[in-house]
């Protein structure tokens, strides 16, 4: 069975980037006057097509833009694919045999090229993909259950793989509420940013880097009882703003995009088809593929990612 994604979410239309195929769907939903919608939005709610329509929006058009994008190719794509998740992904700039060997130093256990192949989990373990076309591996672990010490100690750390592989080392967790990012490079942090809804937030130096605060109501000028957003941001790469922007909570997507860096929200409940997997079972590693629904139509479509190869580590018995 597929992942799914809502095509209908029209708040997730700007997280690619500038230089890729803009797809006509953001040319269509740039006609909504967003304030209105805001301010008014019981008369989208009775009839949503209809409103759309009535703005001229061309809800054909609309349609098959939304899947030409759905289904560009995976090595073309940048930036990051939100969706409603809580989940942290490491990017390396490299080769994925350069940080699945890095790994395998480590692990007490090391399977390369496991799609398609039924493993055991252990109590701590993690996977190595990369993109066909891209430049940066991705690794990510499952922490639900607490490992011990010495597991832990043997995951490296940013910092230890950016001065290990001498390439740069982005930490990316992204969820429905909050995004934040961790940028290492030559083993240092020279980038650190935090977007959350937690009005109370503090702001702290984080490895060292001094970070700012900043505290802004995006919405309030349409909605008076709009909650505010707490960003935290420090950088040794450029300043920081001198006062908080909407621009501010787009810095996520402009360094993934600067850096030719992806997020393709593939993670351990992806590749082993379930939400909570077990300990002691046993899972096949899959690539299912996205699947979505038109907007206003019941036609789905999918798209399935071109996967170098899947590896498989093992830290924890």
């Amino acid at each position: 069975m597929s992942c799914s994604r809502d095509t209908q979410d029209f708040n997730n239309i700007s997280n690619e980037c500038p230089d890729s195929e803009e797809h006509a769907v953001s040319d269509q939903l740039r006609k909504i006057d967003r304030e209105e919608l805001l301010r008014n939005p019981r008369e989208y709610l009775r009839d949503p097509e209809g409103y759309l329509r009535s703005r001229g929006v061309d809800i054909e058009v609309l349609q098959r833009e939304t899947e030409t994008h759905f289904t560009r190719p995976w090595s073309e794509r940048r930036g990051i694919e939100y969706s409603d998740r809580h989940s942290t992904i490491t990017l390396v700039r490299g080769s994925l045999d350069q940080l699945s060997n890095f790994l395998a130093a480590r692990a007490v256990e090391t399977q390369h090229d496991v799609l398609g192949t039924e493993i055991e989990l252990s109590s701590l373990f993690g996977f190595a993909y990369q993109l066909t076309g891209h430049d940066w591996s991705i690794m990510i672990w499952d922490y639900t259950v607490i490992p011990n010490p010495a597991a832990v100690a043997a995951i490296p750390r940013e910092a230890q793989l950016s001065q290990a592989l001498r390439q740069p080392v982005i930490t990316l967790t992204v969820s429905d509420s909050s995004t934040a990012y961790r940028l290492f490079e030559r083993g240092e942090m020279t980038e650190y940013f935090s977007a959350t809804e937690d009005e109370a937030a503090e702001c702290s130096d984080s490895d060292g880097l001094p970070t700012q605060k900043y505290v802004f109501s995006p919405y309030l000028d349409v909605d008076p009882e709009a909650g505010s957003v707490t960003i935290c941001f420090g950088s040794t790469r450029r300043p920081g703003p001198s006062e908080a922007t909407n621009s501010l909570r787009s810095f996520p997507t402009q360094l993934m995009c600067e850096l030719g860096a992806y997020d393709p929200d593939i993670g351990i409940q992806y590749l082993l088809g379930a939400y909570w997997p077990e300990r002691g079972s046993r899972y096949t590693v899959q690539n299912p593929g996205f699947s979505a629904t038109l907007p206003f139509s019941d036609r789905e479509i999918h798209s399935v990612p071109d996967l170098v190869r899947v590896d498989y580590f093992k830290f924890q018995d």
